[in-house]
């Protein structure tokens, strides 16, 4: 199989490799990644604990279980969850609690995991819900900072009921009265919607905000699961956009679960998400690359992969999931546990999109000798770490398609007091740093027949560049440090 990775790069100099960055020597960051089902034992977090420092995140949402948490009427046992909330915090990655589920001493029906099955029915699953939610908070209180109300509620798996917006604002109503309460400076978060970026979730997003979700809550998160991450964007993210900021412009909004497993058992084909595409480890990466690169390419304050570990079993299904970082059998890292670790080094904050203070177009030389003509589309995303560019990009085909090392051409416009005294290009799965160089195209417009002008600033022009439908980055070589 293709790799990923050119050993060549048209005779690229390889300077080394990134030196990653623990999640510890990081102040903050918007990546995160998903501790989701421990409250169901779908895994076990000792696999994640040797090397989930060193993958350099800084978030990781954790479901509360509270059937697991309160198995006799009115005692709360939390045990289990002290011990990942504090191991969390000691590895330098902050925890955000997601409150879930029901549970089957008020809610009958709800079985042993309480999934699917919101208490908001009866005056006593109602009370009983508060009184867990200020359990939880009251407990959690000096290390919690943010709560999410339940998981994907615009689907019948987890709200049995049959999803209806203003059902599920009821809920957040009731656990936003004990958090006010209890923790008023605490951030509540609401949304969690499985349909993440698709006209439905823009309608149920909608309903939400009508039934007066936007009046309760601090973020919104939707879930980001596509077979090709940039399918729509234009259309969705404006949309969803402005709904947030048409019911509640101080509304922030994260993209609280995305992944793609790099194995599917026979078994289990279309019964997780995405889990009918072709599936590797390799693939796994450049699904991760992509998806993140276009969330935060979008400003999404906080980005969360679908997930830190493979599971042992899913739910009542008993097959594996691999959906993981680190592999099932021996909790070794996978490439793309390297792929968001590079993410996580580079564009720890001060990072934020460029917004249009750099401008980029690529021209990919393998159909045309002039670059006006190339026609391959290709996909970019900018940003700004502090005062120093960091430039992506990757050809938007299928990641089910082996990567096809092309050669592209790169004109770069920067603004004033950026600094790319020293461009490198990284290979974000491998680690690998490569040294390039750009010539200064110092004409005074754009008219190729045009003499260059030498008082002329001009813009930046990089030849023999590498481009797939892998991402690759520039940045200055000041970003980063190199082994």
């Amino acid at each position: 199989m293709t790799t990923t990775a050119s050993p060549t790069y048209f005779g690229l100099k390889k300077l080394g490799r990134v030196k990653p960055k623990k999640s510890t020597e990081i102040t903050s960051s918007r990546l995160g990644v998903g501790f989701e089902t421990l409250d169901r034992d779908m895994w076990e977090p000792h696999q994640a604990w040797p090397v989930l420092s060193e993958l350099g995140v800084k978030w990781a949402r954790v479901q509360t279980g509270w059937t697991k948490t309160e198995k006799e009427v009115g005692v709360y046992d939390f045990a289990w969850l002290d011990e990942v909330v504090d191991t969390l915090i000691e590895k330098g990655v902050t925890p955000w609690l997601s409150l879930s589920y029901g549970n089957q001493l008020y809610t009958e029906g709800a079985g042993d995991t309480g999934v699917g099955y919101p208490p908001i029915e009866t005056e006593a699953e109602r009370e009983a819900w508060q009184n867990y939610v200020a359990a939880v908070v009251e407990h959690f209180k000096d290390r919690i900072d943010h709560y999410e109300v339940w998981n994907e509620p615009d689907l019948t798996s987890f709200w049995k009921r049959g999803p209806k917006a203003a059902d599920y604002v009821d809920l957040v109503r009731l656990s936003a009265e004990p958090l006010r309460k209890i923790q008023p400076e605490a951030k509540l978060i609401g949304g969690a919607i499985a349909w993440g970026m698709t006209p439905w979730s823009i309608k149920f997003l909608e309903d939400c905000m009508k039934a007066g979700m936007g009046d309760l809550i601090d973020i919104v998160t939707y879930h980001g699961y596509k077979s090709v991450p940039e399918r729509h964007s234009t259309q969705e993210f404006p949309a969803f956009q402005h709904i947030c900021k048409k019911y509640n412009p101080d509304l922030v909004y994260w993209q609280g679960e995305s992944g793609f497993q790099s194995y599917v058992p026979p078994k289990a084909v279309g019964v997780g998400a995405l889990s009918k595409m072709k599936f590797s480890e390799d693939i796994q990466a450049r699904m991760l690359l992509r998806r993140f690169l276009l969330e935060l390419h979008n400003d999404t304050k906080m980005c969360s992969y679908f997930h830190m570990a493979d599971f042992a079993h899913y739910a009542s299904f008993k097959e594996t999931f691999h959906y993981g970082l680190v592999r099932l059998e021996d909790g070794s890292p996978k490439p793309a546990y390297y792929a968001l670790q590079t993410l996580a080094t580079l564009l720890a904050d001060p990072m934020e999109p460029a917004l249009g203070r750099t401008s980029s177009h690529i021209s990919v030389m393998e159909d045309a000798e002039d670059p006006r003509n190339t026609k391959i589309a290709t996909w970019q995303a900018n940003f700004v770490c502090g005062d120093i560019p960091v430039l992506a990009w990757w050809i938007p085909e299928s990641v089910e398609v082996d990567p096809e090392i092309l050669e592209m051409e790169l004109t770069y416009w920067i603004e004033d007091g950026l600094k790319l005294d020293d461009p490198v290009l990284i290979e974000p799965i491998t680690q690998k740093v490569y040294e390039v160089s750009c010539s200064w195209d110092k004409r005074t417009c754009a008219e190729t027949w045009m003499d260059p002008d030498p008082e002329a600033e001009g813009v930046r022009v990089f030849k023999d560049l590498p481009i797939c439908n892998s991402p690759l980055l520039l940045t200055d070589r000041a970003l980063i440090e190199l082994i």
